[in-house]
């Protein structure tokens, strides 16, 4: 697997698994819940889309700069994930937390996953 369609598999796996976070908590619990584990999870992976779509152009066009491209990159990825969840506190009044903090250990735990089921 190359580096760049590695990237996109993890990053599409961090959106299914949300999604269908989303979906169950949407149908056991009730559609806000479903909406902020949604919204948690996309907290999560909009940042990690970014950094990778970043990683990879390093990586074609960089090569000599990936390490410091990558560091900078997670710093960015968990500033922006902590940014989104605070500017989702202030706008949305009816956020259920629960679901939202799911969202967010959903996405986070996809890229453990995707290295599990890379062997």
């Amino acid at each position: 697997m190359s580096a760049p369609s590695g990237f996109v598999a993890i990053v599409g796996l961090q959106a299914a698994l949300v999604l269908v976070a989303a979906i169950s908590m949407g149908v056991f619990i009730d559609a806000p819940a479903g909406w902020s584990t949604l919204a948690g999870g996309a907290a999560c992976w909009l940042p990690s889309a970014l950094f990778a779509w970043r990683l990879s152009l390093a990586l074609r066009f960089r090569p000599d700069q990936v390490a410091a491209v990558f560091f900078i990159g997670e710093f960015a990825k968990m500033l922006f994930t902590v940014l989104i969840l605070f500017a989702m506190a202030r706008v949305v009044d009816t956020i259920f937390w629960p679901g939202a903090v799911l969202g967010v250990i959903v996405a986070v735990k996809a890229n453990w996953l995707a290295l599990l089921l890379r062997r």
